[in-house]
């Protein structure tokens, strides 16, 4: 499959439209899943990550205990940050702070602008 720009904006020349299995939240950070492939992808991460770790961490020894430990916890956290980065490229929109739909930046530039229009307003009144 040949690709069209960089990793995060590549697009596949095979495929005639782009899936999206994943939706942006409404509230907080991250996306939903709202296809089925990203329902079963997600179910899929969430039942390997423990039917992997737990073999791993029981045969761990004494000897090996902290050095098993460091090794499980980066793997994991390797694990997590690419599925992070899977569901950002199939998620239909990007990923930011929103609350009630509305990302947090949207929110701040929209108070710093009727602050600064308060501030003129109040030194018109002064006039």
């Amino acid at each position: 499959m040949a690709l069209i720009g960089g990793k995060r904006g590549a697009i596949a020349l095979d495929s005639k439209d782009p899936e999206f299995w994943f939706t942006p939240k409404k509230h907080g950070y991250g996306a939903t899943p709202t296809h089925w492939k990203g329902w079963v992808a997600t179910a899929a991460f969430a039942m390997a990550l423990p039917a992997v770790s737990l073999p791993f961490l029981l045969s761990l020894t004494d000897e090996t205990r902290t050095a098993g430990i460091m090794l499980w916890a980066g793997a994991v956290l390797w694990a997590v940050w690419q599925f992070t980065l899977f569901a950002k490229r199939k998620t239909d929109g990007e990923w930011l702070w929103r609350w009630k739909g509305v990302a947090y930046r949207s929110m701040l530039d929209d108070l710093g602008k009727a602050g600064e229009g308060g501030a003129e307003n109040k030194g018109n009144d002064k006039n």
